[in-house]
């Protein structure tokens, strides 16, 4: 009789490790008894089949999991970038007149970097609303550093200049 740390070190079994076991049990329960009596596992299947269909069931819900939970992860993260983008975009429809400015410069100039100085509270709440972020640590200057406009920002006010006219 198996112990019950066995049984669960047996469904530690990875990816791989259950495909294997997938493909090895499927064949033995689902092929015909001519083509496992070639193989002679006619009688291993007979004696072993509740086993057999056990490590079947495993090995199908590993290989299940292995995929469902990466896929559900996926779209999950999907689902919450859609909604944080639609609260990006609202804030920039809501813009001041020197936030506009600023992000002019990278939309007039065709760029998506710019220096701005590190002590620039409009530079500082736009990189707090995720709209621009900066790019190195190190300075161009005294206390001037490189800026990047967000992917998603550029995207957005290239396509709705409006929003800093």
């Amino acid at each position: 009789m198996m112990d019950v740390k066995q049984i669960f070190e047996w469904l530690k079994l990875s990816g791989k490790q259950a495909f294997i076991l997938c493909v090895i049990t499927s064949t033995i329960l689902f092929s015909g008894d001519e083509f496992l009596y070639k193989l002679a596992l006619i009688e291993a299947k007979n004696s072993l089949q509740i086993w057999i269909s056990l490590i079947w069931l495993i090995s199908i819900s590993v290989l299940l999991s292995e995929s469902i939970f990466p896929a559900f992860k996926w779209i999950s993260q999907k689902i919450k970038w859609h909604f944080k983008l639609k609260s990006y975009q609202q804030r920039l429809h809501a813009l001041t007149v020197e936030e506009k400015k600023l992000l002019s410069e990278y939309i007039d100039r065709n760029t998506r970097t710019t220096s701005i100085k590190y002590s620039n509270g409009v530079a500082k709440e736009l990189e707090a609303a995720m709209v621009i972020r900066r790019a190195s640590n190190l300075a161009h200057y005294h206390d001037v550093f490189p800026y990047n406009i967000q992917p998603w920002a550029w995207d957005y006010l290239n396509k709705n200049p409006e929003l800093i006219k």
